[in-house]
């Protein structure tokens, strides 16, 4: 039979309110009665309705996690930093990761949005995510991390600075005397991956160097995808004298492609990555990393997924910076 906080309240012979202050801490009861409700509450191993506690209130203190991919160290600090916000301000969060799929994405958001949660945080798949639009008119708080649709302009975003982690790697390479600098991506026509080529652009600019398409190539944030890359793009660019990488992942498949080339770094190709794992500082040689603190980014996201629940007007581009940590691997 299932115990109801109607059945404790009767056995410890005191009211449903009381009962329901000993369990919730919202008003001081003395020790006896809260002792003998506890007691009842373990003998008959009660646990409180929450659904039904949330339909009253109309609040499920329950969020959504929408990443499109969770290969790296910095994706893994972002959902945890995320995870660690909601628990401390007593939400439970639900974790999706789409594998780039924007169908898989849109289902999530429908399934997420059926009353689940009050609001999610998705890092988006494609630039383009117009379909979100129906939702915000339900007033569904939303909010867009690392990625983000530029024509949703009542969403809030919280992004690093991509575009001067770009022109920082890039310009530290242009001081090392590199001219013909390679870049391998992670994903195309995402806001993240164009505001890092823009910035790459820029420092190119800046010492009247003519941008190269041909020394783009794709890597698709695998380790497997960075070694193809770098071997592709090193046989076919032959003049590339240095590489900035933007994925930890990849960074280490192209380590493993400047070995198969018997290619020494920094000697022959220097290197700077993107995200700076734990393993960057062990590596021979030490990877020289944008840095990010991606906890950072996590728990800003959901503070201000928080922001947008109490304030539905609230649309802030929140951009956290990055910094450049040099090591050897840039011929430091």
């Amino acid at each position: 039979m299932k115990i109801t906080i109607k059945d404790i309240a009767k056995e410890a012979n005191v009211s449903i309110a009381t009962v329901s202050h000993v369990i919730n801490g919202t008003k001081n009861i003395s020790e006896d009665k809260s002792k003998k409700i506890k007691e009842i509450i373990d003998k008959y191993n009660y646990v409180p309705d929450v659904r039904a506690k949330n339909l009253r209130n109309r609040k499920t203190k329950t969020a959504g996690l929408v990443v499109s991919s969770f290969p790296d160290a910095h994706v893994s600090g972002i959902v945890n930093g995320v995870g660690k916000r909601a628990k401390e301000l007593g939400y439970q969060l639900l974790f999706i990761n789409t594998n780039e799929d924007q169908e898989y994405e849109k289902e999530s958001l429908k399934l997420l949005s059926s009353h689940l949660v009050d609001g999610i945080i998705i890092t988006p798949s494609k630039i383009n995510t117009q379909y979100i639009k129906k939702y915000l008119e339900r007033d569904l708080p939303i909010v867009q991390v690392l990625r983000y649709d530029p024509a949703l302009h009542t969403v809030p975003k919280v992004t690093i600075d991509d575009f001067q982690a770009g022109y920082d790697a890039t310009l530290h390479l242009l001081q090392h005397g590199h001219r013909h600098i390679g870049l391998i991506y992670a994903k195309a026509n995402v806001t993240s991956t164009n505001g890092r080529i823009e910035g790459y652009k820029a420092a190119l600019k800046d010492y009247d160097l003519t941008f190269n398409e041909n020394y783009l190539e794709l890597g698709n944030a695998t380790v497997e995808g960075g070694e193809i890359a770098a071997k592709y793009l090193l046989n076919r660019e032959k003049q590339i004298t240095s590489l900035f990488v933007l994925n930890d992942l990849m960074t280490v498949g192209v380590m493993q492609g400047l070995k198969a080339l018997l290619l020494k770094c920094p000697k022959d190709i220097a290197l700077i990555g993107f995200g700076d794992s734990p393993a960057a500082n062990i590596t021979n040689p030490p990877i020289s990393n944008i840095c990010i603190s991606s906890e950072t980014v996590g728990r800003t996201a959901f503070d201000v997924l928080l922001n947008k629940m109490n304030n539905t007007a609230y649309a802030k581009h929140i951009i956290i910076p990055t910094s450049l940590k040099v090591r050897k691997s840039c011929g430091c």
